[in-house]
């Protein structure tokens, strides 16, 4: 018998409820679907989104993902979308969630036109090499409750250890760590 755990879908679970307590979740526009981005859609429905509008330079991923989501929870809406409809779903979207690769070291820049962003958005991003990343920074400079990807990796962390060795680490004392070697560039 194989018993299979996802750290990305519980490590973002615990970030969001840890790092953006009482977060709006009604109407949340997500970019990216891939294998991060697949666990946080799930995370964000498991949390209570009622509306999630998924969106991936691949359309169709983001379509199927739509549909197997809908399938797992019938009473929330889970929408596939285009980018150039990000515009008009941030107008009416409570939270932002950006899970591709755009903001890595090896991918610096923006995923989206930070203008689109107000201090009635929360921001969460998945990246956390740099931790601090241009779309962090620009939905901080905006007013926006930001989540960075560090904290992500933290619940990973958390998560991986207790499974590992059925010890619950200090989420705290991680975080403290993980903030540590960054500063010191490791």
């Amino acid at each position: 018998q194989f018993i299979g755990h996802n750290t990305d879908f519980s490590g973002f679970a615990s970030a969001l409820a840890a790092g953006l307590p009482g977060a709006v979740l009604d109407r949340v526009v997500q970019l990216g679907v891939g294998g991060a981005g697949s666990a946080v859609a799930y995370a964000l429905l498991k949390a209570g989104s009622t509306h999630l509008t998924l969106i991936d330079t691949d359309y169709s991923r983001a379509a199927e993902r739509a549909r197997a989501l809908s399938r797992l929870f019938p009473g929330q809406a889970v929408a596939a979308a285009q980018s150039g409809d990000l515009p008009g779903l941030l107008a009416g979207a409570d939270g932002f969630v950006h899970a591709t690769p755009v903001g890595m070291h090896s991918h610096p820049g923006l995923p989206l036109d930070p203008d689109l962003l107000s201090p009635r958005h929360w921001v969460a991003d998945v990246v956390y090499r740099p931790l601090e990343t241009e779309l962090v920074r620009a939905a901080q400079a905006r007013g926006c409750a930001v989540l960075d990807g560090g904290q992500m990796a933290v619940g990973q962390a958390v998560d991986a250890f207790e499974l590992i060795t059925g010890i619950r680490p200090d989420p705290n004392l991680m975080r403290q760590d993980f903030l540590d070697l960054i500063k010191r560039g490791l």
